[in-house]
């Protein structure tokens, strides 16, 4: 139960606040045109919900295989040079998530030490900073997950099938 918690973690997410984001755009375009009355709010939150989509997107893109990348070179490469030149390029990626949390986490310090709110929804702006150092620490675990199932063989052939 908790493996198929984890396997649905992004997209469970991501499908919830797509459920989320539809019908306040919807309410938002409604009150803007039958009502002539904007709702600030609205745009407001369905912009930030936006902005966490696209960074757990990118973990779950990681969890999927599913960055772009261009595999002309890789996908003749025999099995054992292309799982070598896969454990390279997750390393590189984890070093480079590594160093996204470490600065992430250094913005939204600074933007919660300063206090700032959004302007309609006064949310905490460290909330909506916050998107970018917890989606590299998943895309990191994701990576490492990535890493064991290389070594055990079967991510490789999936990777090249898909």
């Amino acid at each position: 139960m908790l493996k198929k918690c984890w396997d649905h973690f992004e997209e469970t997410i991501l499908v919830y606040s797509y459920l989320l984001v539809v019908p306040l755009l919807f309410m938002q375009v409604v009150c803007r045109y039958v009502f002539n009355h904007s709702l600030t709010w609205s745009e407001e939150l369905a912009r930030y919900i936006f902005i966490w989509q696209v960074w757990l997107g990118s973990s779950y893109c990681v969890q999927k295989n599913r960055h772009i990348r261009i595999d002309v070179f890789t996908n003749h490469l025999p099995k054992n040079v292309y799982k070598i030149f896969e454990c390279i390029i997750t390393v590189i990626s984890i070093a480079f998530c590594c160093f996204l949390i470490v600065k992430g986490g250094t913005v939204m310090g600074m933007v919660a030490r300063l206090n700032q709110t959004s302007p309609a929804i006064k949310l905490p702006m460290s909330v909506v900073y916050a998107c970018v150092p917890v989606s590299c620490a998943l895309m990191v675990i994701r990576y490492i997950e990535h890493l064991f199932k290389l070594f055990r063989g079967a991510d490789a052939d999936e990777q090249r099938e898909a």
